[in-house]
């Protein structure tokens, strides 16, 4: 029941930043408060931790959405920001892989699940930052945790992220022609 709420919450946020709708922080804190419980029962640490990151981004985000123009356009990441953005993430999956494999008690996948929380943070990060990049990334992300959430027995999150697939492909052809990027 309460991964129920969390799917609910985490639909809610997605759909309202696809439409750019600063809203949409706020469901995101609701559902990382609710999934921090999920993922903790689950044995997925790096996901129960990534969701405190998330509720501290999502006020950065709430912030950054609500600061500027409400007619705001997204922007593009340099390649550069792009490289430096992936490479600290994968930095940070090696790093909370092994500090997890190393310390915590019935850890369950540590680097795949430390590997696309970094990934995640970064998506989370270009998001607020209005960056278009964070869609794409989103979407290879959400592929990969699928698996990950299948492997582990979490079915309602695979199905979930099955759907955020989906709404990240929207969300990124929605603020690609909000750029006029063709």
């Amino acid at each position: 029941m309460i991964e129920a709420a969390g799917i609910i919450a985490s639909i809610l946020g997605v759909y309202f930043s696809g439409q750019r709708k600063s809203m949409a922080w706020i469901w995101n804190i609701l559902a990382s408060g609710i999934y921090m419980y999920v993922f903790y029962e689950a044995g997925l640490y790096s996901d129960m931790e990534l969701q405190g990151v998330f509720i501290l981004m999502a006020v950065y985000g709430l912030y950054q959405w609500q600061r500027e123009d409400s007619a705001w356009k997204p922007s593009k990441s340099s390649f550069r920001q792009i490289i430096i953005g992936l490479f600290l993430a994968l930095i940070y999956g090696l790093v909370a892989g092994y500090l997890h494999e190393r310390f915590a008690v019935a850890v369950k996948s540590p680097y795949w699940d430390a590997t696309l929380a970094g990934l995640s943070m970064l998506g989370t990060y270009w998001a607020a930052q209005r960056k278009i990049e964070n869609w794409i990334l989103w979407i290879l992300v959400d592929l990969a945790y699928i698996g990950m959430y299948l492997v582990n027995g979490l079915w309602g999150t695979a199905a979930l992220y099955i759907l955020f697939v989906f709404m990240a492909i929207y969300g990124w052809i929605s603020w690609r022609n909000k750029l006029k990027i063709k």
